[in-house]
């Protein structure tokens, strides 16, 4: 438990971590993890916000918490942030249920990308459900591009179709039906159940209709 390597797991943490995450990727009694922060704090690395066991600390800059983290060899540092989602999952309910895309940040860095992706899209459609279709986008499509590293079969299709509904209703809300994009994503979503031999959902052909009906391909639109 030496201040390096405290440092190191909160800078893997982020920018800012609580004292209670820092406890359950440790596993380190009070005395020992509050002796190794108070010299951090003193050495003018990190600020101390609250007492513990519900402080919070913030790297002082962002290029620390950067130096912090580029001491870490790959290997070790995956295995942390393989440590720090499950401890969210684990401890944390609450922060998980509200942001999906910080455990698939940290799947995603520790290389357990099937989960990765199954966050990504948990908190596309969290974006979606507030509205905040943008930033939905971004995550979806963050899913999407971590897809080829999973191993080709039915269960990354059946991830992607997933993602690819996902995508093209927020792709809808903000482009609307008739863009390019979402006519190739109505496609691609046809073509997906086709691989896994299931029947079209209403969305999907509803979509493909309306897209092609907006844009006058009517004899596509009638099929």
């Amino acid at each position: 438990g030496s201040a390096k390597e405290i440092a190191q797991i909160g800078a893997v943490i982020g920018r800012q971590f609580s004292y209670e995450l820092l406890a359950a990727v440790t596993g380190l009694d009070t005395k020992t993890l509050g002796g190794a922060l108070d010299r951090l704090a003193d050495a003018g690395l990190v600020f101390q916000q609250g007492s513990l066991p519900h402080a919070s600390f913030l790297f002082k800059h962002a290029l620390v918490q950067e130096a912090a983290y580029a001491t870490l060899l790959r290997g070790p540092r995956q295995n942390l942030h393989a440590r720090i989602a499950i401890a969210l999952e684990d401890r944390f309910p609450e922060t998980v249920a509200a942001r999906s895309e910080l455990l698939a940040q940290h799947y995603a860095r520790a290389g357990m990308i099937e989960k990765a992706v199954t966050n990504w899209l948990r908190a596309g459609q969290q974006a979606i459900e507030r509205s905040a279709m943008v930033e939905a986008i971004a995550l979806l499509r963050k899913g999407l591009d971590q897809l080829s590293q999973l191993s080709e079969g039915a269960q990354r299709q059946e991830h992607e179709l997933e993602l690819q509904l996902a995508f093209g209703r927020a792709l809808m809300a903000t482009r609307g039906f008739a863009a390019p994009e979402v006519g190739e994503i109505c496609a691609r979503t046809r073509q997906l159940c086709d691989q896994l031999n299931r029947p079209q959902s209403v969305p999907v052909l509803f979509g493909e209709w309306l897209h092609h009906f907006l844009r006058g391909e009517l004899h596509q639109a009638r099929e």
